[in-house]
């Protein structure tokens, strides 16, 4: 149960950084959609190496620490991609959130 409430707040978090960005810069929503996602996905891989097994943030050396980490990267590449996929097949979200 607290894991779909993390979600749901997270999410809505995520919706309201989106909305306020765009606002604020002119932008439509599915490009700051993209940037806030390639910013994540680009963050995780600068900060990987930390997840090995024996590194800063896996100083126990946990097999699954590293494991959770890499699947966290693949679940976000996913995103990423998915997002620039639909933005590429559909400009004409471009539109929306644009003023």
């Amino acid at each position: 149960m607290n894991e779909k409430i993390n979600i749901f707040l997270s999410s809505l978090f995520i919706l309201v950084v989106v909305v306020g960005l765009s606002i604020f810069a002119g932008v439509a929503y599915i490009y700051t959609l993209c940037g806030l996602s390639v910013w994540a996905v680009i963050g995780h891989l600068v900060k990987l190496d930390d997840d090995m097994p024996g590194e800063w943030s896996n100083m126990e050396g946990s097999p699954e620490a590293w494991r959770r980490s890499r699947v966290e990267l693949l679940i976000k590449s996913l995103v990423m991609f998915s997002l620039v996929t639909t933005t590429l097949a559909f400009p004409s979200l471009g539109e929306f959130g644009a003023h």
